[in-house]
């Protein structure tokens, strides 16, 4: 009886998919560190000879945040930056409200003394950044508070749709809270969320999610 002979796999190519994959993490970052401005015309041969490499996988990159709407299409130039208008940043806050609300009813349902204390050391870490002026340090550290809120919910749906609001989230909040006179207040504007939970009582505890987004807007609509 003959051996079968086995075959070896040969060597997966994924290099065209890789580059793409680099091209895209790497822009993403840049708009989210403000690195590339809110606004800022992309071009893809540019991009390309800057690193390098053929316009395909750029151009891969590029429909990439073009889906996941951190690029559009404004002009016939080509894409851009997407810019967070105060209507964008209204629509988003809207959308934000609805999903965050049903997060912190739940956690004042449920929630642990470790959860209050965690949510009040969010609170002082935002507060150090806000004291250091660090702008982006602070709008990190807002954003980890929030996550940890979905988290406390339970809930993986919860935490799914709100992630895929996250990355203009970030966008929206680094000129929101860039309109504050005083950073601290940004910090301080979370407290009355954690007294809120801290009730038990997920009606309050809405009503304060509600006001804090309000607040937040009312203050950058005065900016």
């Amino acid at each position: 009886m003959g051996t079968i002979k086995k075959e070896e796999p040969g060597p997966l190519v994924i290099q065209r998919h890789s580059v793409a994959n680099q091209v895209y993490f790497d822009l993403r970052a840049r708009i989210l560190s403000g690195q590339l401005p809110q606004g800022e015309r992309l071009v893809e041969a540019t991009i390309a000879r800057s690193l390098g490499i053929s316009r395909a996988p750029v151009r891969e990159a590029v429909n990439r945040l073009m889906e996941a709407g951190l690029l559009e299409n404004r002009t016939h130039f080509g894409p851009s930056v997407i810019q967070m208008s105060s209507d964008k940043i209204r629509e988003l806050y809207a959308v934000r409200n609805s999903i965050e609300s049903l997060a912190i009813q739940a956690v004042a349902k449920r929630h642990s003394k470790e959860d209050i204390a965690e949510l009040r050391r969010l609170i002082t870490a935002m507060s150090d950044r806000a004291e250091a002026e660090d702008l982006p340090g602070l709008v990190e550290a807002e954003l980890v508070f929030h996550e940890t809120l979905w988290r406390m919910a339970d809930n993986p749906y919860i935490q799914k749709i709100a992630g895929l609001l996250f990355d203009h989230m970030r966008l929206a909040l680094t000129i929101d809270n860039a309109s504050y006179g005083n950073l601290v207040d940004v910090a301080r504007e979370h407290e009355p969320l954690v007294e809120a939970i801290e009730t038990g009582d997920p009606a309050r505890a809405s009503e304060a999610l509600t006001r804090h987004i309000m607040t937040s807007l009312e203050t950058f609509s005065k900016s």
